[in-house]
C-alpha cells in the first residue's frame, strides 16, 4: 500500500474510536510553538484551529512563533519544556529529517518528543514565477536543462523540507538549482513575485494563494507520489522524473514523558476542531487534506517518516553539518 494511502487508512481506522472525555477546565495557558515565521502554512493552520481548541479545552491557547535555524530554535525550546501538557510543538515531517542534516539538531524524533496527533497531509508544489517560459512540467524541465548556470530556487531555510525537495529534484532531473534561503513563506513569496527567484518547491500559504489564483505564480506539479485532488489537473513530478516523491504531514508533538492521558485529551480537542465544516473549508483553501491520527498512530507515522527521509538523505549523499 502506498505511503499516503497508509496514512489515510490508519486515520480511518481510528476515526470511529470515541474521544476521551475532555475535562471541564484544564487550567492555565496552552502554549503551541510554531517554529516558523508568522504567515506561513503552519502558523495559519494553528491560528485557524486555536479558537476551537480554546472552546473545547476551556483554556487560553497561545500560538508562539519561534522561527530560525530551519525550525531548530522552536523545536529545541519545546524539547526543553516541562512534560506537563502545557507546551506543544506544531511541526511538519521535516522534523524527522533535521537530525540527519544538522549536528546541532541533537534530538531523537521518537525519544525526545511524544506524539500528540497528526492534523493533515499536504503535497509540496512546484511553483514558478510567471516570468519562467514554461507552462507545464515537461516545458519547465526542458527550460531548466537549458540553463547550465542554474535557476534561483527559494526555500524557507537550509535543510528545510522545501530545500530537501528541491535538492532531490535537482539530482533526479539532472538540472542545476541555486538554492536561496529565506526566513519564512512571506519572504519567499516576495522573492518569487519580484523575480529575485524563479521557483520554489513548497506547500502553499495564504501569502501565495492570491498570486496562484491570478496566475502570477504557477503550479506545475505536485511532489507527492500520486496526483492530488487539492491540485486538479497537475501531474505528480514523478511522472516525468522517475523516482521523485516527497510526502509530508503536519502534526502536534509534546516533550518526552508527557502523560498519555494529557496527550489524548489534547488530540481529541484537535479532532473536534478538524471536524468543523468551517475549518475543513479553510484547510482546503490551504491545499491541506485533513488526516487526524491519535498519539499511537501518529507515533507509527513518525517512525515511517524516519525511514523515508533516511533513504532520501542517502540518495542525496548528505551528511550532518
Amino acid at each position: 500500500m502506498k505511503r499516503r494511502a497508509m496514512l489515510k487508512a490508519a486515520a480511518a481506522g481510528v476515526a470511529g474510536i470515541s474521544s476521551p472525555r475532555i475535562a471541564a477546565s484544564q487550567g492555565g495557558t496552552l502554549r503551541i510553538v510554531v517554529p516558523y515565521a508568522a504567515g506561513g502554512q503552519s502558523d495559519v493552520m494553528m491560528r485557524v484551529l486555536g479558537p476551537s481548541l480554546t472552546k473545547t479545552l476551556n483554556r487560553q491557547v497561545l500560538i508562539d512563533n519561534r522561527p530560525g535555524g530551519a525550525a531548530l530554535i522552536g523545536t529545541k525550546l519545546v524539547e526543553a519544556a516541562a512534560p506537563d501538557g502545557n507546551t506543544l510543538l506544531y511541526h511538519n515531517s521535516g522534523f524527522v529529517a533535521l537530525p540527519m542534516l544538522l549536528r546541532a539538531a541533537d534530538y531523537d524524533p521518537l525519544k525526545s518528543f511524544d506524539a500528540v496527533c497528526m492534523t493533515g497531509i499536504s503535497p509540496n508544489l512546484l511553483l514558478v514565477a510567471d516570468t519562467v517560459p514554461a507552462k507545464d512540467l515537461p516545458e519547465f524541465l526542458a527550460y531548466a536543462r537549458g540553463v547550465p548556470g542554474g535557476i534561483e530556487c527559494a526555500n524557507s531555510g537550509i535543510n528545510s523540507g522545501g530545500h530537501l525537495s528541491a535538492m532531490l529534484l535537482e539530482k533526479l532531473a539532472g538540472i542545476k538549482l541555486l538554492h536561496v534561503p529565506y526566513k519564512g513563506s512571506a519572504e519567499t513569496t516576495r522573492a518569487l513575485i519580484s523575480g529575485d527567484v524563479k521557483m520554489q518547491i513548497s506547500v502553499t500559504t495564504d501569502s501565495l494563494n492570491p498570486y496562484i489564483k491570478s496566475g502570477k505564480i504557477r503550479i506545475l506539479g505536485v511532489a507527492s507520489k500520486d496526483r492530488s485532488a487539492l491540485a486538479p489537473g497537475k501531474p505528480a513530478i514523478g511522472e516525468f522524473v522517475p523516482g521523485y516523491a516527497v510526502d509530508g504531514w503536519f502534526g502536534v508533538l509534546a516533550p518526552a514523558h508527557t502523560p498519555l492521558a494529557k496527550r489524548e485529551e489534547i488530540a481529541a480537542a484537535f479532532k473536534i476542531a478538524l471536524d468543523e465544516p468551517g475549518i475543513k473549508q479553510r484547510f482546503d483553501e490551504l491545499y491541506m487534506e485533513i488526516v487526524w491520527q491519535g498519539p499511537k498512530q501518529f507515533a507509527d507515522s513518525i517512525a515511517e517518516s524516519i525511514e523515508y527521509f533516511r533513504k532520501m538523505v542517502q540518495v542525496l549523499e548528505l551528511t550532518p553539518q
